[in-house]
Formats: structure tokens, C-alpha cells, sequence
């Protein structure tokens, strides 16, 4: 075992005392302990310094075609404002309002609740007027919206034993055991010897969603599948990432590397209409970024040639193409109290 010997120190205490720990528990305190988790280390963890990248590190296209969104949802609601979960390093809120298409009038709120992603957001947005909160306020009219968010939530992980379902828990020297599912849990498309990587936080987080919600939209911008994509992965979906290198292994290097599970957005959908959200649509990102018109700001670069559009035309390449972020991430939106409407991101199908 590797890692930050405090948050080792700390875990293995805590099994110690209690017994083997959901991995759900494990993975949260690596990521977010207030002293020693992940998230809270001195250099950042997203960019070309750190472990991986976002689409905001990518170029700034992601935050003016949202903001293109954004503007259009803002016409018909009063009183818009926009809600972002999980900001990152809070370069995507700036490039969004530095688009100057979101009008002035419109509050942005930032719900995050480790400090240290917080201090490097208002570090990035020192010039705009942005409201943290820890919480998501509640009769929002506006859009509640998230990158990459529900895939850094905790996970519950599960494998089918003879026709039974087991839960993994990590045990001593960080070693997985199997035992009876601490919560009762149906899991119908896990076929036998195959794991699954839950996240009951993110069935939670869409009830809070809809429950904060008065009237507008819900928009998730993640890696992720359908329920028959998901449980068809035979090792689940788990991966931990450092220095821009995939890792297997959750047990090493532990508050030192980044864990992410897909997202099942099946579980995002169904449970929607239980909070009055209604799904929009649901599309993969290279869809979502033609129809908000992505190839209209590839064109003049292409036509130009330079180095440094060359250089601009391959960053966004990177956020379209099959291969790279433009299957691999999907774009959920969901609807609350609002008249059906054409939005951009969402009015044809791509071919």
C-alpha cells in the first residue's frame, strides 16, 4: 500500500474499530477528508499540472456554447438563476461568464463543499460576483447544472455471487472482502461473476435536485451510460487516475489519486419524475456540441491555418470526436414546470 500515511493511519484505524468499511465510505474519505482527503491537497489536481482534465481545461468553447444555453433558458423564466454543483477549479464558471451572453441581473451560485476546491474557485472568479453555498438553495427558477460531477460521488460496489447479490468491503491492509449488502438494493441486470459500481449519492443528489427546483432545467454533463451499458461492463466501471495515467488499483496511492466511477444515467432519469423532473433529452456530447453549433467556431479556424488555430482546432477536435470526449461523455436535461420549448443542444439528432 501507497500513499498519504496520515489518511492510511486514519482508515486503518477506523477498520480496526468498526470492522471492514462500505467502499463507498473508503472512497469518500480518500477523496474528501477535511485534512487528508484528495480534493484537499495544496496543488490542484485538474489540468496539465495535475491528473485529468475537464473540458473547461480542454478550451473555452464548453463555456460559451452553455452560456449560448443558458441565455435561451434565461428568456422564459423570470428571475433566472444559474446553479452550478461541484465548480472545480471554477474555470468553466469563467468561461461561461466571460461569454458576456449570460445577462448581468443573472445570480451564479457555486454549491461546493470541500474548502479547498472552493478557495481555487474564488481564486479563478475573483472579478465576477459569485455566491458559494454549501448547500443547494431551495426554489431555484433557473438551471441546476454539473461536468463531472456525479462520476467523482462515492460508490457502493456490488458482485453477483451464484444468483446472490454481494457487497465488497474493504478489510484490513486494504484488502476487498464480500459480504450481505448492507442496504437492501435490486440490481436485476447484474449478470453473474460481473461487478457494478452504485452510486446511491447520486440517486440522492437527483431528489435534492428536483426537491430545489420551482421551475427550469436540470443539466448533467458526465461519463456515463444506460442501465443495460452499464451492467453489461463485466469489472463495473471504477478507475483512478494520477498524473494522466490510468490506475486499476483503488488501494494504492491513496489520497494521492483521483477515483471515478461511470454514471448509470438510467438512475438519473427514473427517479426524475419522483421530484417532478421531466426528462428533455438525452444525447452524447458530440450531439450536444453541433446542434449548439461547435462546428461554427471550427470553421474559420480551419480556413486559417496558423499554428495556433491548428492548435485550437485539435483542443476542440478532443471534445467532439468519438475516440476522445464526444461519445464517452453524455448531456442529461431535465425539466421542471416548464412549457415545452426548443433548445439549443437539444432540437435535432446528429447523424
Amino acid at each position: 500500500m501507497s500513499g498519504n500515511p496520515h489518511l492510511i493511519s486514519h482508515l486503518q484505524q477506523i477498520i480496526h474499530e468498526r470492522g471492514p468499511l462500505a467502499f463507498s465510505e473508503y472512497m469518500d474519505l480518500a477523496l474528501y477528508h477535511p485534512e487528508y482527503g484528495y480534493y484537499v491537497q495544496a496543488q490542484s489536481p485538474i489540468g496539465p499540472e495535475g491528473d485529468f482534465y475537464t473540458a473547461a481545461n480542454v478550451d473555452p468553447a464548453m463555456g460559451m456554447l452553455l452560456a449560448k444555453l443558458f441565455a435561451r433558458m434565461a428568456a422564459d423564466i423570470e428571475d433566472f438563476c444559474l446553479v452550478e454543483i461541484g465548480a472545480g477549479t471554477g474555470l468553466l464558471a469563467r468561461h461561461i461568464l466571460e461569454s458576456e451572453r449570460i445577462p448581468p441581473r443573472v445570480p451564479y451560485i457555486i454549491v461546493e463543499k470541500s474548502s479547498a476546491m472552493r478557495q481555487r474557485q474564488q481564486e479563478t472568479l475573483a472579478r465576477f460576483e459569485v455566491d458559494w453555498r454549501d448547500a443547494l438553495p431551495s426554489e431555484i427558477r433557473g438551471c441546476v447544472f454539473s461536468n463531472e460531477f456525479f462520476d467523482a460521488l462515492p460508490v457502493r460496489r456490488f458482485v453477483r455471487r451464484q444468483g446472490t447479490l454481494r457487497e465488497l468491503f474493504v478489510s484490513d491492509g486494504f484488502i476487498e472482502v464480500e459480504g450481505d449488502p448492507e442496504l437492501p438494493l435490486e440490481l436485476p441486470l447484474l449478470q453473474e461473476g460481473c461487478r457494478a459500481d452504485v452510486s446511491l449519492d447520486a440517486r440522492a443528489w437527483i431528489d435534492s435536485i428536483g426537491r430545489s427546483i420551482e421551475t427550469g432545467y436540470h443539466l448533467a454533463l458526465d461519463y456515463g451510460y444506460l442501465s443495460g451499458e452499464f451492467f453489461a461492463r463485466r469489472e463495473g466501471t471504477l478507475m483512478c487516475y494520477r498524473q494522466h495515467r490510468t490506475e486499476e488499483n483503488p488501494y494504492v496511492a491513496i489520497g494521492e489519486q483521483d477515483m471515478t466511477a461511470h454514471v448509470n444515467f438510467s438512475d438519473l432519469i427514473d427517479r426524475g419524475p419522483g421530484v417532478g423532473l421531466e426528462q428533455v433529452g438525452y444525447r452524447s456530447q458530440m450531439e450536444f456540441l453541433i446542434d449548439l453549433g461547435l462546428l461554427d467556431l471550427m470553421a474559420p479556424l480551419t480556413a486559417r491555418g496558423d499554428a495556433a488555430s491548428i492548435g485550437r482546432l485539435q483542443a476542440l477536435k478532443n471534445l467532439l470526436l468519438p475516440p476522445m470526449m464526444g461519445e464517452r461523455m453524455k448531456v442529461l436535461l431535465q425539466r421542471k414546470a416548464m412549457t415545452p420549448t426548443d433548445l439549443p443542444g437539444f432540437r435535432k439528432t446528429v447523424s
